[in-house]
């Protein structure tokens, strides 16, 4: 079981599911993403996009982010998503789209939110023919000077990543990859 690990929710305890359809963003790999975003989350309005269990959202939330959207379409992910929104307490800061990730964009993009910091964490499989990048960068729901941040495997490499890389973690298999407009 997963658990908040800072802020004001800290200790929190996550559910996620058992098997390797929801790949949960691995506790160390959160903790450096958001030892990087620092205090600049307090305030911010954060997306996790693809957002299976909501771990990297819930995290932004506990740590000061004003408000919090998720988009996920996959059922069993959301079973996973509601519960751990309910186990904090369901803040109306915290809104949940279910939709698929494109028609998530944009629907925010029809409503004018826009976000400093967009996390993407799509199935791996899915990056193999999808770039989730082309519809943030199309329809522009970053703010200026916020920060997108893809979670992909390292050996995958983006052809084109529609925004300017700046910085690339990685943890074990996984990579970080922070981009801005």
């Amino acid at each position: 079981m997963l658990r908040v690990i800072s802020g004001k929710i800290k200790g929190k305890r996550l559910s996620t599911p058992r098997g390797k359809d929801i790949r949960p963003t691995p506790v160390r790999l959160r903790k450096r993403l958001f030892d990087i975003l620092g205090y600049d989350i307090l305030g911010a309005r954060f997306l996790d996009g693809f957002a299976g269990t909501g771990s990297v959202g819930i995290e932004a939330y506990s740590l000061g982010a004003s408000e919090v959207y998720f988009i996920e379409k996959e059922k069993e992910a959301l079973k996973y998503l509601f519960k751990n929104i309910k186990r904090i307490g369901e803040p109306p800061e915290l809104k949940v789209i279910e939709n698929d990730f494109n028609l998530g964009v944009r629907e925010l993009h029809e409503k004018g939110v826009m976000f400093d910091f967009i996390f993407v964490d799509p199935p791996y499989d899915f990056l193999e023919y999808a770039n989730p990048m082309k519809i943030l960068y199309k329809k522009n729901i970053l703010k200026d000077g916020g920060i997108v941040i893809l979670q992909k495997p390292c050996k995958l490499v983006l052809e084109k990543p529609f925004f300017e890389i700046f910085r690339e973690i990685k943890e074990g298999k996984n990579c970080m990859v922070f981009m801005r407009r």
